[in-house]
This record gives C-alpha cells, sequence and structure tokens, in this order.
C-alpha cells in the first residue's frame, strides 16, 4: 500500500495516519490547535506536521514499550518538551482534546500494554494486541491475558475502528484463510485491500470479529493454540 499520511475528519478532530519504519503506524489526533499522539517510532514525521501548523503537541501515549513504537519518544522529548508517557501508567479515564479517554489494561503482546479507547470519536488504538486481522505475538505477556485481552476488545461497539500498530493485514488474512475461517468476509476484506487499503486495515470491531479468527476463540486454551499455529505459519 501507499506509505503517504492518511486523514479523516472525526467531527472537529482530525486523526492522522502515519506510517513509519517498515510497517508501523503512529497516529496524530488535533483539534485545529492541540494534538495527542499514540506511539512514537519515528520523530520526524511528526515534528513536521506539528511545526508546520503550529499545533502544541501534548503528550505522547505509549501503548508498549518496544523500540518500533517508542523509538521517536526521546526526540519529540527533546525537540518539543513533550511528555512521552510510560505503558505502566494506571489504566483510568482521562479526557483529551475535548474527548473521553479510557487507558484500558490489555496485556499478552508485553506483560505491560496499554489500548487508548475514545468512545466519543468511535476509536481504539490497540498498538500490538490487536493488529487487523490477528493480534501480537506473545513477547512477555501469557496466552490467557491476550486472550482476555482481546475478548475485551472484541465487545466494544461494533462500529467501533481499530488502529493497530502495524500493516500486516495480507499476511493475517493469508493465515486465516488457511484456517478455513470465515472465508467469503475474509476474501471481501483482502479485495477491498486493493482498493480501500485505508478502510481495510482500520476496519471495525464488526468487521474484525467477522475475520480476526483470534477473537473468535472460546478459551485461553484454543486461542494459545490458534498463536503457536500463527507464530511457525
Amino acid at each position: 500500500m501507499s506509505r503517504a499520511v492518511a486523514e479523516q475528519l472525526i467531527g472537529r478532530i482530525r486523526l492522522r495516519m502515519i506510517p513509519v519504519l517498515a510497517d508501523n503506524f503512529i497516529y496524530l489526533l488535533d483539534d485545529g490547535e492541540q494534538a495527542v499522539l499514540i506511539d512514537a517510532g519515528e520523530a520526524a514525521p511528526v515534528l513536521e506536521i506539528v511545526r508546520a501548523e503550529s499545533l502544541a503537541l501534548l503528550q505522547v501515549l505509549i501503548t508498549h514499550d518496544h523500540a518500533d513504537h517508542t523509538g521517536g519518544c526521546r526526540t519529540l522529548q527533546d525537540e518539543l518538551g513533550v511528555l512521552a508517557r510510560s505503558p505502566g501508567v494506571s489504566a483510568r479515564d482521562e479526557e483529551w482534546l475535548g474527548s473521553r479517554c479510557k487507558v484500558v489494561s490489555t496485556p499478552g503482546h508485553t506483560k505491560v500494554h496499554k489500548s487508548f479507547y475514545f468512545p466519543e470519536l468511535g476509536l481504539v488504538f490497540t498498538g500490538d494486541a490487536l493488529i487487523n486481522g490477528a493480534c501480537g505475538r506473545l513477547l512477555g505477556g501469557t496466552a490467557e491475558e491476550l486472550h482476555g485481552s482481546l475478548r475485551w476488545l472484541a465487545a466494544l461497539p461494533d462500529e467501533t475502528r481499530v488502529f493497530g500498530g502495524h500493516d500486516y493485514l495480507l499476511e493475517n488474512l493469508r493465515f486465516a484463510e488457511a484456517t478455513e475461517f470465515s472465508v467469503a468476509a475474509v476474501e471481501r476484506r483482502r479485495v477491498q485491500y486493493g482498493v480501500d487499503p485505508m478502510g481495510a486495515l482500520f476496519a471495525t470491531v464488526a468487521e474484525e470479529r467477522e475475520t480476526n479468527p483470534f477473537l473468535n476463540c472460546a478459551s485461553a486454551a484454543e486461542f494459545a493454540a490458534l498463536r503457536a499455529w500463527k507464530d511457525c505459519f
């Protein structure tokens, strides 16, 4: 897919999906004056936008501590004086840009992992817990933890759009096809990627449930077996 910055307007809030590194996304929310960033794999594209538009970056919200999600934090802090907040911050309700944000603990990919759910905007930023059509590997957390995290995410309102940390979609759909899960819906999402990659990548919770076999595991043991298969797929 194109590696250009994409954006959409949700009411008075603009969301930009900024591709960085090989396949990561970072996300910038702003109201025309102030902004918050979710993850910071790189700093340069963020600095370019906030300086060009004179945005005040309030904080960098970090989902987890892997370098491809944090690599730009020090530069943003040095250049803008902005706090890049540890994912160890407590699960709680906050407000950013006049919109509620639920900071939710979603461990499993890593032992400490947060997702950021904006119910009024219909957006959830899931880092590497839920990644378009699949989920992250177990790199510090447990199958039980990640299964529980995915169950919480899958229970969000159907229309909530999911913004994960990477573009792994085609590979994830290839795995879903191998499991013979929801074959017609998986193929529709694959076709959509060719004509509307952003729509296919940043699907709704309802669309994730239709095309993501990891959201449909009945138990942690079933999930662990599926994750182990994906690890060597």
